[in-house]
């Protein structure tokens, strides 16, 4: 399965809308991997996207322990 492939999709949709009510602020980039608080690394997620993606992350990078 292309992990990466799914995490980017989720991020390109997210960047294309606008959401309503609750959500929570990811960094694109995690902060643990060099990521920083600029607006091209932050995005808003539904609760239940954040948590995929962070799924989605720990495949990615099975040995970044962070």
């Amino acid at each position: 399965m292309n992990y990466e492939n799914i995490h980017n999709q989720l991020i390109h949709k997210a960047k294309a809308r606008v959401l309503e009510g609750y959500k929570e602020l990811h960094h694109i980039v995690p902060k643990c991997m060099g990521g920083g608080n600029e607006d091209s690394n932050l995005v808003y997620l539904t609760a239940r996207e954040h948590f995929i993606i962070h799924l989605l992350l720990v495949k990615m990078h099975p040995s970044n322990l962070k």
